[in-house]
């Protein structure tokens, strides 16, 4: 509970600047301001979360400035998701709420009292939610949806063995970032402080704390922590820096075209081996269950159901009935499919039919089901497995590195002021 409402509900409790300071126009943002009092509540919120991690803070003014940054270019966000129309919805918000929720074993209502009890807005938290699923659709528009993973890529990965580098890594990092097309002092220089921070932690100095205070990488604010990353998510330099460090250990600077990184390899796990999973070879009949129509949907599934209890062919009916018409051609046969392939409702009736047996209706959002289970396998799935690995590693390193270039033209190309 208390880890919960450092990272949720910290956004939302009431601290503040002195009174003399709170209308303080602290930035300028194209036509926007932000003020004394927004800054004080993120650096509190920032300063719960850092000190729920046991992360040392740094030097006030590095740290406010840092969080002035972030909120710059947050702001700058919403002006541009602001521009293009993107809103979310209040049905939409609360699903994401009750996820939340369900994430952090509580339900919505316990959520709710969480925040309340810690002296927060349950509202002021809802909005916060908002803002943030904004941004993420933003993102989704502006950078996600540009990427495109070519087949000739994930051949040349696979033959360079990007999918084998043994083992997961739990890494922080520091990004000393390169402004666009900088030019050779700019490198210069900015190499020559990268170097400096990597001096200064190598003689001891706290890795998150620094991370907080200097780096550009997108987890700054969280101490630098980029999680648990198969060493196949990570870029090769990044492999090659962190394979043989003891936990604790820092690497030398990497360089990249986005700026210099410094690595510290938390924690690290052996790799796994060949990719099996259990399949089911199942059949089905489909009948959609439009608006307003549900009974007449149910009353169809529950006739062709005893007609084939009475014997007639279930592959005949499929073909003449089931709404399905990928599988309808086919006699309802969907081949062998995984439980991760299918929907909830389908793969939980699938998972406990014995095989031979025809299934009662089955409802799922697209309609009724009636199910047969023809057998099961544990299936050795590598190869294929690998290719759609491969697909999405390729994808997340695209996503990081385009959405780092997108917020640093997005910061670059605005007008800003800052009157820290």
């Amino acid at each position: 509970m208390k880890r919960l409402l450092a990272v949720l509900c910290a956004v939302v409790l009431p601290w503040a600047a002195p009174a003399a300071n709170l209308d303080r126009v602290v930035a300028v943002v194209n036509k926007d301001v932000i003020v004394q009092s927004e800054l004080e509540r993120e650096v509190q919120r920032i300063l719960a979360d850092l000190r729920s991690r046991g992360t040392a803070t740094p030097p006030r003014r590095e740290f406010e400035r840092q969080v002035l940054e972030h909120l710059v270019v947050r702001r700058l966000q919403m002006q541009l998701a602001d521009q293009a129309g993107i809103n979310i919805g209040d049905d939409e918000l609360n699903f994401t709420l009750q996820n939340i929720a369900a994430r952090n074993n509580l339900s919505l209502a316990q959520m709710r009292e969480a925040v309340v009890a810690d002296g927060g807005s349950f509202e002021d938290f809802r909005e916060q939610i908002r803002s943030e699923m904004r941004i993420t659709q933003l993102r989704q528009k502006e950078v996600i949806s540009r990427i495109n993973v070519s087949d000739a890529e994930v051949e040349r990965f696979l033959a360079e063995g990007g999918d084998t580098a043994a083992g997961r890594y739990h890494l922080a990092h520091i990004l000393i970032a390169l402004p666009p097309d900088p030019t050779p002092e700019q490198v210069r220089s900015i190499e020559a402080q990268a170097q400096q921070v990597h001096s200064e932690l190598i003689a001891g100095a706290d890795f998150a704390s620094t991370a907080v205070a200097v780096s550009k990488g997108q987890q700054a604010l969280e101490g630098g922590d980029l999680g648990w990353r198969n060493a196949d998510e990570l870029p090769p330099p990044f492999v090659a820096a962190v394979r043989d460090l003891p936990p604790g250990g820092i690497s030398a600077v990497i360089p990249s075209a986005s700026g210099f990184h410094i690595l510290k390899l938390l924690e690290s796990d052996a790799a796994g081996g060949r990719h099996v999973v259990e399949q089911t070879h199942v059949e089905h009949i489909l009948v959609k269950a439009e608006a307003g129509r549900e009974e007449e949907a149910r009353a169809r599934i529950e006739s062709l159901r005893q007609r084939i209890l009475a014997g007639e062919d279930f592959h005949e009916l499929a073909r003449t009935h089931s709404d399905d018409p990928g599988s309808a051609v086919k006699g309802g046969d969907l081949g062998w499919v995984s439980a991760e392939e299918v929907v909830p409702a389908f793969s939980s009736a699938m998972q406990s039919l014995p095989e031979g047996e025809l299934s009662q209706p089955v409802q799922s959002n697209y309609g009724f089901h009636l199910i047969r289970v023809l057998g099961r396998r544990s299936h050795d799935d590598t190869e294929a497995y690998r290719r759609a690995h491969a697909r999405d590693l390729l994808r997340a390193r695209k996503a990081e590195e385009m959405t780092q270039a997108w917020l640093q033209r997005l910061r670059d190309e605005a007008y800003v002021e800052l009157r820290l």
